[in-house]
């Protein structure tokens, strides 16, 4: 069973579709330049988002490694 992600976290997987998105909208070419400048900047605060939810992810996975080292070497 899975854990619910944190209400006010949201889901890596749906910032990357909110990036996936901006990225589609401004490269359509179809957005003036500022449009596109604040799609880029609301880009890049939901990219450091994701890195923070993939920063957590590999400090778990790390902890859960090492936790099975340890209990093998005993």
């Amino acid at each position: 069973m899975s854990k619910k992600p944190k209400s006010d976290q949201p889901r890596y997987e749906d910032l990357v579709s909110q990036i996936e998105t901006l990225v589609d909208n401004i490269e359509s070419g179809e957005l003036g330049l500022e449009e596109s400048i604040n799609g880029y900047e609301q880009g890049t605060k939901l990219i450091k988002q994701a890195r923070a939810i993939l920063d957590q992810a590999q400090q778990r996975v790390e902890a859960i490694d090492l936790n099975q080292s340890e209990e093998s070497s005993e």
